[in-house]
């Protein structure tokens, strides 16, 4: 197997610029549904505001994130950075989701990092108002490297349920 990395867009104006043609949204903007049922937002999840203004004053009963684990899109994190940068977008989601609602999180887990971040992912989840449903893992699921160590990198998919109280409008 032949590995081929994708460049950079950070390192690769050029190519940022062919690709940024086909985003539909820019940093900031929310998409409506013309039904009005869905709202899609390009948003940054651990900002309280951005996240109070996708929402609104609705109550969400769903919420699913699947964020970037080290994979080094930016700068690489400690693990501790890591969580608590979750923490913040956790709490946030925490805010806008009615009782009851529930919490998808697709997470990363590394077998060759102590199969990091997931472990401090779900004791940090502890000291949330998320109740844990499920761990689903993903047998044949995507991963990297050469037939010897391929699935050294995982996605395993938490559930929870929100338990805190629906916030005051």
């Amino acid at each position: 197997m032949q590995n081929h990395p994708l460049p950079r867009l950070d390192e690769t104006p050029e190519l940022r610029t062919v690709l940024q043609k086909y985003c539909r949204l820019s940093p900031g903007e929310i998409w409506d549904d013309p039904a009005g049922r869905h709202r899609v937002g390009c948003l940054d999840a651990s900002s309280d505001k951005d996240v109070e203004r996708l929402v609104r004053s609705d109550e969400a009963k769903l919420a699913l994130h699947d964020p970037p684990y080290n994979v080094v899109a930016f700068e690489k994190r400690s693990v501790g950075e890591f969580t608590g940068w979750c923490h913040r977008w956790v709490a946030n989601t925490g805010h806008v989701l009615a009782k009851d609602a529930s919490l998808y999180v697709w997470m990363g887990a590394d077998q060759n990092e102590g199969f990091q971040p997931l472990p401090d992912f779900m004791v940090m989840m502890r000291e949330t108002g998320f109740r844990p449903r499920s761990f689903i893992t993903m047998r044949h699921q995507r991963g990297y490297g050469t037939q010897r160590n391929w699935m050294a990198v995982r996605q395993e998919l938490l559930y929870y349920l929100h338990e805190a109280a629906p916030r005051s409008s």
